[in-house]
């Protein structure tokens, strides 16, 4: 009777463990492929210091990650249904406020214009100084949108990289994007001496978790929490002196 009763309490104990490991699924996470924040593919070792970042908080939470890259307005679509966690990483817009709770900051963003070099061009200091030029971003981009607001009428590349080829083949003669992405990029095709940069705007960026998704307010607040304790604990600076070249620049 005493055996019958330990088998019995063993297999319940043993089917709880296992149904609490089937119920912490792998939380889904949205992101491009946006170096040197995140990539898809290991440079030297490296992921991408926000993707490291966002890998260390979740860890640490004990939670099992499903990462997707994806094309940037899928990856918004996606946030915006709910089939996904969250996404790595994005930018503050007031019109994301309807379907994204913002983090704390998890890195900054330097976004500026990049012109060809040996061109005699106006040096800009604000978006309005090149009003009536040829001006291009990526499409999907909070770049874009800004210098659509300002009917700017850019043209739009599919990403970062033929942005950079089409901007070199005098398709355009401003591109406004992300510094340390675009650099990072620009390095590996061996175009660093190329282009200029005229920085414009400095804001952070942001782990943007989907309103929709179940459970997502608590996951918020503990990821917050984490983010501030490796900061503190050393981990965060750790984790971007690997990438000092890409992000101080």
């Amino acid at each position: 009777m005493f055996k019958s009763l330990v088998i019995i309490l063993f297999i319940s104990l043993f089917g709880s463990i296992h149904l609490n490991a089937q119920n912490k699924a792998a939380l889904p996470i949205a992101t491009e492929h946006y170096p040197p924040y995140e990539m898809k593919d290991s440079v030297t070792g490296l992921k991408g210091f926000d993707y490291e970042v966002m890998v260390e908080v979740f860890s640490r939470l004990d939670y099992k990650l499903d990462v997707e890259f994806l094309p940037w307005n899928r990856v918004l679509a996606y946030a915006k249904q709910g089939k996904v966690l969250g996404i790595l990483t994005c930018a503050y817009k007031q019109d994301r406020n309807d379907y994204i709770i913002f983090s704390d900051p998890i890195s900054k963003r330097i976004d500026g214009f990049y012109v060809r070099k040996g061109v005699n061009s106006l040096i800009p200091h604000s978006l309005e100084d090149v009003i009536g030029q040829r001006v291009a971003s990526v499409s999907g981009y909070t770049s874009l949108k800004e210098l659509v607001e300002l009917d700017m009428n850019p043209i739009e590349a599919n990403d970062t990289e033929i942005a950079i080829r089409m901007l070199k083949r005098n398709r355009f003669d401003y591109l406004f994007l992300n510094k340390q992405s675009t650099d990072f990029i620009i390095n590996q095709l061996g175009l660093t001496n190329d282009f200029n940069f005229h920085p414009i705007i400095q804001e952070d960026f942001f782990f943007c978790f989907s309103k929709k998704y179940k459970g997502v307010d608590a996951i918020v607040v503990k990821f917050n929490q984490t983010l501030e304790n490796i900061r503190l604990d050393g981990t965060y600076k750790k984790i971007h002196d690997k990438y000092r070249y890409y992000d101080e620049k």
